[in-house]
């Protein structure tokens, strides 16, 4: 027997259906950040909100309540005895330039601002070694800190290339005749002067074996990647000197970075917080300079926990299932499943040393140091990830 139609039915379901619909289009604008991590290369949406919870609690309590001996306190803040160190760059030589360059040599530098200067006087050194005019250095857009700031945006060019002047030629752009050969050339093709091959911390000799021809050939010679592309080991003298003479003499920071540096270093000296508006709402000034103010002293502190750290060490920091999801999809974004790291337990690769400490281990470690909750921290860090109250607590002052 035939079953009646049921109409009302049809109406409610297409009702829900058409509701169910509405949601999830509207989803997206309501809650963006839900769906945005999943189109970059960042944590998922779950990591920033599962904190890991803390693992050394019966040690943190000890450390809140610990009061650091007074000899303690003196042997922490004293100077270092003299280790008989001597500035590299003191030379008997006299820097020459040779009369003919070989050719021009560009390097592309990723990582942070801190492999970029290694990559930097690395440059300067090969460029030395070849005989070869070397190109302002380009600096790449680093995935993890999403900064596209140049070479002149950080540091002082003319400085740069007049301190070096009698060492090597530096020109800030090629000529137009080599004005093809840009970033986004190498980008788009397999080409003759660009050399992918230049092996980790490699010789003096294989640049004159391999780089030398090339640029011979074309006049030209591009090097990516570049980062630690040069022993340090193995080097003549007065090569290790040059190195020596960019990073301590020739890289200076523009003046809008240096002020922004002196402003931080006063803040961290100052301990009455005796600070004006200096016309913006991040940097202040101080009003009063005294020597008994500039005499303040503190820490800076590198945590090295920012994601990229976290994601690449494949350890387990106990946020979870959730964590574990979202460092295991940023490994893959960003190096494709070359972290060989993640073929070991995260037992194994904490005895073997190779997971970073997390802000608790570093609070207890500075609590441990003889640093106490009046000490004036600077946290020298992209974004803390998980930064937990407890590091806080222990380092109170935190700018």
């Amino acid at each position: 027997m035939r079953q009646p139609y049921n109409y009302n039915h049809q109406v409610h379901q297409s009702q829900r259906s058409a509701f169910a619909a509405l949601f999830l289009v509207l989803l997206p604008i309501f809650f963006p950040n839900l769906f945005a991590p999943l189109g970059r290369a960042s944590p998922s949406l779950f990591s920033e909100w599962n904190a890991p919870k803390p693992r050394h609690l019966s040690l943190l309590e000890v450390a809140l309540h610990w009061k650091t001996p007074i000899k303690q306190l003196f042997d922490l803040w004293s100077p270092l005895p003299n280790q008989g160190w001597k500035p590299c760059i003191d030379s008997a030589d006299t820097p020459s330039l040779p009369e003919r360059s070989q050719g021009y040599i560009q390097v592309f530098l990723d990582g942070g601002l801190n492999q970029q200067r290694m990559g930097i006087c690395d440059a300067v050194a090969v460029a030395k070694i070849l005989n070869a005019t070397l190109v302002i250095p380009h600096l790449e857009v680093n995935p993890v800190w999403q900064d596209s700031s140049s070479f002149t945006d950080i540091f002082d060019v003319d400085h740069f290339i007049n301190v070096l002047r009698d060492e090597v030629s530096i020109v800030k752009e090629l000529p137009t005749e080599y004005s093809w050969s840009s970033r986004e050339y190498y980008a788009t093709g397999i080409r003759a002067t660009r050399i992918k091959t230049a092996p980790v911390h490699a010789s003096a000799d294989w640049y004159l074996e391999n780089v030398l021809p090339v640029m011979q050939s074309y006049g030209i010679a591009a090097i990516s990647p570049f980062s630690h592309r040069l022993a340090f080991d193995k080097l003549p003298v007065e090569i290790q000197h040059l190195r020596c003479k960019v990073n301590f003499e020739a890289l200076a920071f523009v003046p809008r970075i240096r002020l922004i540096g002196e402003t931080l270093v006063n803040r961290l000296r100052d301990p009455s917080g005796k600070l004006q508006a200096s016309g913006t709402a991040v940097l202040r000034e101080r009003t009063d300079d005294t020597e008994k103010e500039r005499a303040g002293k503190f820490v800076v502190l590198h945590l090295r926990f920012d994601k990229d750290m976290a994601a690449h060490s494949a350890c387990d920091f106990g946020g979870g299932k959730a964590e574990k999801l979202a460092l295991a999809k940023y490994r893959q974004v960003l190096w494709q499943g070359r972290v060989l790291n993640s073929q070991f337990t995260d037992h194994e690769l904490r005895n073997q040393g190779r997971c970073p400490l997390t802000p608790e281990e570093i609070g207890l470690l500075l609590t441990a140091l003889g640093f106490n909750n009046n000490t004036h921290l600077y946290l020298a860090s992209h974004k803390v990830r998980f930064l937990p109250s407890f590091l806080v607590r222990l380092i109170c002052h935190v700018l």
